[in-house]
């Protein structure tokens, strides 16, 4: 390690990482979704995309970190959360961290597949959809909250080509901001943020899907009400 690195590593106490030092009020995105890209009548009805907001994204892992090592104690062989195949036992504890964290907040859209032109009913198809317009919805959050960067972190659903497409699309809506931004493709398992983001979007998914209800009433509002069904917004003409 070069000295100018030890001096950096010297001054960054568990203090600095919950955003003492944070210089550059970045805003940290999580985005992940529910639903499959099979758009036959075999696969699923809808697909929901969800954006994990967080200033804090150490603070907010913390919280499902530790509800991890403690069920590992308990006998409970889970090596991350994913909400679709956690037992109901874990997922109820799951939701209970999440609602007692009070650094995050979601927005949710969603669509029936139907709905999407032909052109589009693909996995690239639904991400330059729906997450360019997720896009533009961080945009927006980033200019109310003041933020003077962002990261955003998508699932990793797509393939390289696809990814770079993407990102040059996406990139030109937040070039728009004048501010610093970094957009990855991370597996959602390595980061616990990421695996909030996959339970909020489930929670939607299984309440359109099959009218399940529970997981989205475990939730808090804040969580909840700024949902958006981008198939009534006009944006897609409905064939379903």
């Amino acid at each position: 390690m070069s000295s100018a690195t030890s001096k950096v590593a010297e001054t960054l106490t568990a203090g600095d990482y919950q955003g003492e030092m944070m210089l550059s009020a970045p805003l940290f995105v999580y985005i992940d979704e529910s639903g499959n890209f099979d758009f036959s009548t075999l696969g699923t009805k809808h697909f929901v995309m969800t954006a994990l907001f967080t200033a804090d994204p150490v603070l907010s892992s913390m919280r499902i970190a530790k509800l991890k090592y403690f069920l590992l104690t308990q006998g409970v062989n889970i090596s991350n959360f994913h909400a679709s195949e956690d037992s109901q036992r874990v997922r109820d504890q799951v939701f209970d961290q999440i609602s007692k964290i009070p650094n995050i907040s979601a927005r949710t859209i969603f669509l029936k597949k139907c709905d999407l032109p032909l052109a589009n009913r693909s996995a690239y198809g639904v991400y330059e959809q729906m997450g360019l317009e997720l896009a533009r919805i961080v945009s927006t959050e980033v200019q109310v909250r003041g933020a003077k960067s962002v990261v955003l972190v998508f699932d990793k659903a797509l393939i390289y080509r696809e990814e770079q497409a993407f990102l040059s699309k996406s990139k030109a809506i937040f070039g728009q901001l004048n501010h610093p931004f970094h957009i990855y493709f991370h597996n959602v398992t390595k980061d616990f943020n990421g695996q909030i983001a996959d339970y909020i979007a489930w929670s939607h998914y299984v309440a359109l899907e099959r009218s399940e209800l529970r997981p989205l009433k475990a939730l808090p509002l804040r969580f909840t009400n700024k949902s958006v069904d981008l198939s009534k917004t006009g944006l897609y003409k409905r064939v379903c």
